[in-house]
């Protein structure tokens, strides 16, 4: 036995569970090794290929000079590559960073600079990106490749230096073993990087024992409500950004913690035409994508040949919203609705799961902003519970969780097993619990500002209702007071306008110190052309279509639906429908599509003044 073999076999890479990531991959390895891990574009690794391909990384890592605490930085597409990475760099002792590819020059620059990224690994299309901000980079050693070709010296192709390492794993897994194994709960699993809505972002701090604490109460939650534990082998599907630790949490830590198979969704476009395929057991969605499934299903309803077709399927929203609400408020449901619902099941609503690829869901998660009770209604009709959780990602992404078996509408459930909530005096949530982070990196004024005497300082402002059920009232810095004195939460009232049509994208409402309210109204940019191709309407570019009667004869709709689920002081009384939209590139939305609300107002200030004082 070479010697070698003899400190491969005396130490282990991963103790039995002490408490990190790690632990679980050596689990799976062990347990489940020939259960598929990850799948990517025709490519399959089962649980022990993917710890020994990971432990591919590791080595070549090492060789790049990583060491214990450098972070590693992941600028990729939701692909296998960038799991194995992420791992990779744990089994080195690194701390994986990824990095969101909507980030302009200027800011990866930063979040790279800040996070004192030693190697980033990066995806064909990011390398010019990464060569231009370089000399601002002083803590930057190399820069490496996937798919990619390179003639620039300062580039490492991804498949050579995994290659070189591929070869030589088995004489030298002892060095990847002891890198693993100075991996301690409390060391950072990854920084995570605030959406930045004002200045620049929070390189938050999340550890190996926050992760583990929150899959903890999210696994004892989910046992309870179905009964068992989810088999390994569960379809999940990634496609929400990486850099979002929600998406994380579900796909990739608690991918890790049931030993699921996760599919990649390289582009997020392509969501709709990949989950029929993928068919996955859990699923994570923000409001956004509820909302578009609906707005798919109403838009068939509109749009599906024959008249009869049309009608039943009309008729199936309306009960699956029925049903959903007597279900949601524990209402007898009537012999007449139950048998059309029964009918109806057989006939439109199981039809409309397998197309949405959602048939097989048994954990159905919602997060990161609120939800309309029209979607939540419409998918419990249709048989599928959606659970609202909330958190953010000073909490290592959940705080609270609803009840799949019990679900409350208008609150986010209860507290995860040991976690501590306390509303203060002026409503703002408070939390504590080993799932809070440590603090932001290289900010402690932020962190003594956030994190008070062991209670972290949400920025929301919350209820808990006797039974310990928390309802988010809003953000508290984001809170319009009218010119009555009146509290009106911004988020509740853009949710209502852009969830009563398929075609309105981001809503920005206004009225701070005004009489009423306003909104700046855009079209959705992944749906406003089929809505237009569905109804024969020419519009080549989101200006002309917002110049169309049509157009705005549903955007008036949108609003008066919107309008109808308010109280009157949040109607909104004007609007207008601009002629771009917005995302993270633009300017107006952060990478996690969440609105820059002092960009918007600055940017469209005159905008905003015609419409609150216009006669």
């Amino acid at each position: 036995m070479t010697d070698a073999a003899t400190e491969r076999r005396n130490v282990p890479m991963a103790s039995p569970d002490r408490g990190t990531v790690l632990d679980l991959l050596r689990r799976n390895a062990i347990q489940h090794p020939d259960v598929p891990a990850l799948f990517d574009d025709d490519q399959w690794l089962t649980w022990s290929e993917y710890e020994r391909e990971a432990s591919v990384v590791a080595l070549a890592l090492l060789d790049l000079g990583v060491q214990h605490g450098d972070v590693v930085g992941l600028h990729m597409i939701n692909r296998i590559e960038h799991a194995l990475c992420d791992i990779g760099a744990l089994l080195a002792g690194a701390t994986p960073t990824s990095y969101y590819n909507t980030l302009s020059p200027e800011q990866l620059a930063y979040v790279a600079r800040d996070s004192a990224c030693k190697v980033s690994i990066v995806d064909a299309s990011q390398v010019n990106t990464w060569l231009s901000i370089k000399p601002w980079l002083p803590d930057l050693r190399a820069i490496v490749v996937v798919e990619g070709d390179t003639t620039s010296a300062e580039v490492l192709r991804f498949e050579e230096v995994t290659a070189i390492a591929r070869s030589a794993l088995d004489d030298r897994i002892a060095e990847v073993e002891r890198a693993a194994a100075r991996v301690r709960p409390d060391d950072a699993v990854t920084i995570v990087y605030t959406s930045g809505t004002t200045g620049h972002p929070k390189g938050t701090i999340i550890t190996h024992a926050g992760i583990r604490s929150v899959l903890d109460g999210v696994l004892a939650r989910v046992v309870e409500d179905l009964g068992e534990r989810p088999e390994p082998g569960r379809a999940q599907a990634s496609y929400l950004p990486l850099a979002h630790l929600a998406e994380r949490m579900i796909t990739h830590y608690l991918g890790c913690e049931l030993a699921s198979t996760v599919t990649f969704v390289r582009d997020m476009r392509a969501l709709a035409q990949a989950l029929p395929a993928i068919r996955p057991h859990v699923f994570l969605a923000v409001p956004r994508i509820w909302e578009k499934f609906l707005g798919a299903v109403t838009e068939r309803a509109a749009t599906e040949r024959g008249a009869l077709r049309r009608a039943l399927i009309r008729r199936a929203i309306v009960i699956a919203k029925r049903v959903g609400r007597a279900r949601f408020d524990g209402a007898r449901i009537g012999p007449a609705t139950r048998l059309q619902h029964a009918l109806l099941d057989r006939l439109v609503h199981r039809k409309l799961r397998a197309a949405l690829g959602l048939d097989e869901v048994i954990v159905a998660v919602s997060g990161a902003a609120p939800i309309s009770v029209d979607v939540l209604t419409f998918f419990r009709g249709l048989g599928i519970t959606i659970v609202e959780v909330y958190g953010m990602t000073e909490t290592s992404a959940v705080l609270t969780m609803n009840s799949m078996r019990a679900p409350r509408l208008g609150t986010v459930g209860t507290a995860l097993p040991g976690v501590e909530l306390r509303i203060a005096e002026d409503g703002e949530i408070l939390a504590r619990g080993k799932g809070i982070v440590p603090g932001y990196l290289n900010r402690p004024e932020a962190t003594a500002e956030t994190f008070v005497d062991g209670w972290l300082h949400t920025g929301d402002l919350g209820r808990i209702d006797q039974d310990g059920y928390l309802s988010i009232v809003g953000r508290k810095k984001e809170i319009i007071i009218n010119s009555a004195g009146k509290n009106i939460s911004p988020a509740n009232v853009e949710q209502a306008i852009s969830g009563a049509s398929e075609l309105i994208g981001t809503v920005y409402v206004d009225g701070d110190a005004r009489p009423f309210l306003v909104a700046l109204i855009t079209l959705d940019p992944t749906s406003w052309r089929d809505w237009c191709t569905a109804r024969g309407i020419e519009a080549a570019t989101p200006e002309q279509a917002a110049a169309h009667s049509e157009i705005r004869a549903e955007v008036e709709r949108a609003v008066r639906t919107g309008n109808a689920q308010l109280s009157r002081v949040e109607q909104v009384k004007r609007w207008t429908l601009l002629d771009g939209t917005w995302d993270g590139v633009t300017g107006e939305l952060t990478p996690t599509f969440k609105l820059k609300r002092a960009v918007i107002r600055d940017r469209y200030a005159d905008t905003l003044t015609n419409l609150h004082t216009a006669r």
